[in-house]
């Protein structure tokens, strides 16, 4: 079996939640198939990875993605690739995965495809929407919710299936017309991220890319509202935020309590230097990969309901969840001040990654809808 994974961007190095799912799907789907990873702009050596990654060189400017956007999603307009879709056509797959509903038309009419939903991306827009107090922007990011709407009902019908990370946006996609779809969690490799005991520092730790609206505001949440009252009550406490893309209000913040990183070649350390997580998601849809990582690392967590949509986790066992930003605080401030109950949610969180989210595991009907595909009359 030939299979195409279609992407917008490069999957290495994995530094956000979208290469990592879209890079352990491509090893997964490499164990039964001969897979090219086909991504817009400039790709990095595969190395020793089980898949071949191509670059298909792309160059859109921002100015001609808004030009290009007045009835279809900015995104959609911004990867709209020619030369992407002559790719998928050249190499006569099996099968073929899009990472994003706005590829979708650089793959209709190819052979099988699956649609790999990483959001319910109308779901991320209106959330921005509700986010966004100004009126210009919040007019702005209600046309491209209701466009996003629009378009991603359009790709959900037009490929073979849909494969969703959660049941609900499963049911969501159904709702859509989709012909075909299935779940596949967001997972971790348990292999990579080992076991270890919370560290005993005050210290709170935010894994995300940054460029992500979300992230942004959850870390300003989290810096601004959150960290100081734990701050008050827990001398000595300190806040990294780990990712790329920092903005110049993110890297503002940086202090002698504050440590704004930047990109980072492997989160890991900061997660072994971290007392507990802390995440203050008020946007977006999809789970979180980062939510996964720190509990395969031991690390407690302490998240908004939102930020732990999707996940089958208990609250109590295997996580700490609040919505207000005091409610948040307090939790925190419990994992940083009782070493029983850190020890606890760390354990916990472990073995429920082990048990239900490995990604060997989650993947596997995925790679079986590609297998049946690929075998079925067209």
């Amino acid at each position: 079996m030939r299979t195409a994974v279609v992407v917008a961007e490069t999957p290495l190095p994995p530094t956000s939640g979208f290469r990592q799912r879209t890079l352990h799907l491509a090893r997964q789907l490499a164990r039964a198939a001969d897979v090219d990873v086909l991504a817009l702009g400039p790709v990095p050596g595969a190395g020793d990875e089980p898949f071949a990654l191509r670059s298909i060189p792309h160059a859109r400017s921002r100015w001609a993605a808004l030009a290009g956007s007045a009835r279809r999603p900015y995104l959609a307009a911004k990867h709209a690739s020619n030369a992407q879709a002559d790719a998928v056509r050249r190499g006569h797959y099996d099968t073929v995965q899009v990472e994003s509903p706005f590829l979708v038309p650089a793959v209709v009419g190819r052979r099988p495809v699956i649609l790999d939903a990483h959001n319910l991306e109308h779901e991320l827009a209106n959330s921005l929407v509700a986010g966004e107090r100004r009126a210009v922007p919040r007019a702005r990011w209600r046309w491209e919710a209701a466009k996003t709407e629009r378009f991603e009902a359009w790709a959900a019908r037009a490929v073979d299936a849909v494969c969703a990370t959660n049941a609900a946006e499963a049911a969501a996609f159904d709702t859509m017309g989709s012909r075909r779809t299935i779940v596949v969690p967001n997972g971790v490799d348990t292999t990579e991220i080992t076991y270890a005991k919370p560290a005993p520092d005050p210290t709170i730790v935010y894994v995300g890319h940054f460029g992500y609206r979300p992230n942004a505001a959850a870390a300003r949440e989290l810096a601004g509202d959150v960290f100081p009252r734990v701050a008050a009550r827990v001398p000595g406490t300190r806040l990294t935020l780990v990712g790329r893309d920092a903005g110049p209000d993110l890297v503002a913040l940086q202090s002698r309590a504050i440590t704004v990183t930047g990109a980072v070649v492997s989160v890991l350390p900061h997660l072994r230097a971290a007392r507990v997580v802390v995440l203050p998601i008020r946007a977006g849809s999809g789970t979180r990969l980062k939510i996964l990582e720190a509990m395969a690392a031991g690390v407690p967590v302490v998240s908004t309901r939102l930020g732990a949509h999707g996940l089958d986790l208990q609250d109590g066992r295997d996580l700490l969840l609040a919505d207000t930003a005091a409610e948040l605080a307090e939790h925190t401030v419990r994992v940083l001040t009782d070493d029983g109950l850190a020890a606890r949610l760390s354990v916990a969180a472990r073995s429920a990654v082990e048990r239900s989210y490995e990604w060997s595991v989650v993947a596997r009907p995925l790679v079986a809808l590609h297998a049946e595909l690929a075998a079925s009359p067209r």
